[in-house]
This record gives C-alpha cells, structure tokens and sequence, in this order.
C-alpha cells in the first residue's frame, strides 16, 4: 500500500497546466516544518479546492501517494494528490 498524509503551507503560487484531453493538473511545493523540507505536489483534475491564490502561505493537508520521477540525473520523490484540503489556522 502506497498512502501518505502530509500537512504543510503552501509557499509559492501553484502551476497550472493541461494534459492534452483538457484535464487540469496543478504543481506546487508545500512547506513541513516539522521536518524543515518541502516536499513537490502534484495534484489532478478536481483534487484542489477553491481559487489557487487563496493558498498561499496557508496550511493543507495532503492525501496522495509517493511517486517517483526521473530529473536530469537523479530521482526524486513527489506526492501524486488524490486529495488537497485546506487547514483552518
């Protein structure tokens, strides 16, 4: 089983783009300070709620699972959101 949860703010303007057949996909680095990192969003189709400027520097929380991406010559891990909420501060 591939879950994870993670919480953190939002630190940047998400990136939207779009597949080819029209479907909205939004990239964005959220902020753990727990763990002091930022970990890469990757979030499809309805998986954000709301406007996207609302966002920044507010806490989400993510449920999704780790993907992992080939970059230049190195892997990386990101989070393939299924779900993105908004936390109350």
């Amino acid at each position: 089983m591939n879950k994870v949860f993670l919480s953190g703010k939002v630190k940047k303007r998400p990136e939207v783009a779009y597949t080819p057949r029209g479907r909205k996909v939004i990239t964005f680095p959220i902020w753990v300070a727990e763990g002091d990192f930022s970990v890469e969003i990757i979030g499809a189709g309805e998986a954000f709620p709301g406007g996207l400027d609302e966002a920044i520097g507010g806490g989400v929380l993510v449920a999704g699972e780790l993907i992992k991406t080939k970059l230049k010559s190195r892997d990386i891990l990101r989070v393939k959101a299924s779900k993105i909420l908004r936390m109350e501060e």
